[in-house]
């Protein structure tokens, strides 16, 4: 039998049809997985399970005053403890971390609390957004809880503390940075004189490009971008205004302590190099580094108490010099 040239087309065309429609069907599949994947986490990743806050014997904290403020758009609730040296008008205020709460090394931060007071400096320990006993919905990675930190700063200023320092740890410690960048008086004049930052990462965007899977556990590609980019449409987040490195001007750059350890893989310590060089580049005199060889994220304080109070103290004699 002769096979024409046209029934060989036409045998050929069926035989693509089904090799094609069946990888469409597939991507379509690996699409919609990858979707759905990244929305699922994207939505884990912004309401986390709140962390209760560590029990602890009354005798081995210092004498506090309970304390709720609004937050900067006055619709959320934040809750907190304030510790009060007598005739003081210097404060550092607690910026915990994603996940955390007030006591961000659980009972361990009373440790830190009591050599600030020892210092006369008075404490503000408080819940960020949809932590601890606070009110909201959310978690936006410091985002959106740079306005705590903004409203903690006005609750602070109102008790009549008028020097500042912001202290901040992981992605609290970069909410503490566009707080800082953000708090200026009606004349212009900078509210935060000092941020101390622990572990904070440079850019909220390259960071989830670069690092995301390592809250997700998937894979790098494809999903840092589209986990990224769902969350930042159902968190209501622009990069672009999450980015600590570009947030500080030279009209406004406050004193910078960073803390990071070399052998943290989960916001790495590139991070704080790149905010080292762009504000000891605006204000030399008043950047300063600490590259510590502990292990993990945020850890320094633990592993070596003595020696991060220390350096904490020393850093700050430098910002308050009178004193």
């Amino acid at each position: 039998m002769r096979i024409t040239g046209v029934t060989f087309a036409a045998r050929k065309v069926r035989r693509a049809k089904y090799i094609v429609i069946p990888v469409i069907v597939l991507l379509f599949i690996l699409l919609l997985a990858t979707v759905i994947l990244s929305v699922y986490k994207s939505w884990n990743l912004l309401h986390p399970e709140k962390k209760p806050i560590d029990a602890f014997s009354s005798n081995i904290v210092p004498e506090y005053r309970d304390i709720t403020f609004r937050g900067a758009d006055s619709t959320i609730l934040l809750d907190g403890w304030l510790f009060e040296a007598k005739h003081s008008d210097r404060a550092v205020i607690l910026v915990h971390s994603y996940g955390s709460n007030r006591l961000e090394f659980g009972v361990e931060t009373v440790d830190m609390i009591k050599e600030f007071l020892n210092n006369g400096y008075n404490v503000l320990a408080f819940d960020l957004r949809n932590s601890g006993e606070s009110g909201g919905k959310d978690c936006t990675f410091g985002y959106n809880e740079k306005e705590d930190v903004k409203a903690a700063i006005k609750y602070m200023r109102n008790q009549g503390s008028k020097r500042i320092t912001l202290m901040g740890f992981s992605t609290g410690a970069s909410a503490a940075i566009l707080a800082a960048a953000e708090s200026t008086s009606s004349e212009g004049s900078a509210l935060v004189d000092a941020v101390i930052a622990d572990s904070p990462y440079s850019d909220l965007k390259s960071y989830f490009i670069s690092d995301l899977d390592k809250w997700t556990d998937l894979p790098q590609f494809p999903f840092n971008r589209t986990t990224a980019l769902a969350i930042n449409v159902a968190g209501g987040i622009r990069p672009e205004d999450a980015s600590p490195v570009n947030a500080i001007t030279a009209e406004n750059t406050p004193h910078l302590m960073l803390i990071h350890s070399r052998n943290d893989d989960f916001i790495p310590i590139i991070n704080s190099i790149e905010l080292y060089q762009k504000y000891s580049g605006l204000n030399p005199s008043g950047a300063e580094f600490w590259q510590t060889g502990d292990q993990g994220h945020v850890q320094a304080y633990m592993s070596n108490k003595q020696e991060y109070l220390s350096r904490v103290f020393s850093f700050l004699r430098k910002v308050y010099p009178e004193d």
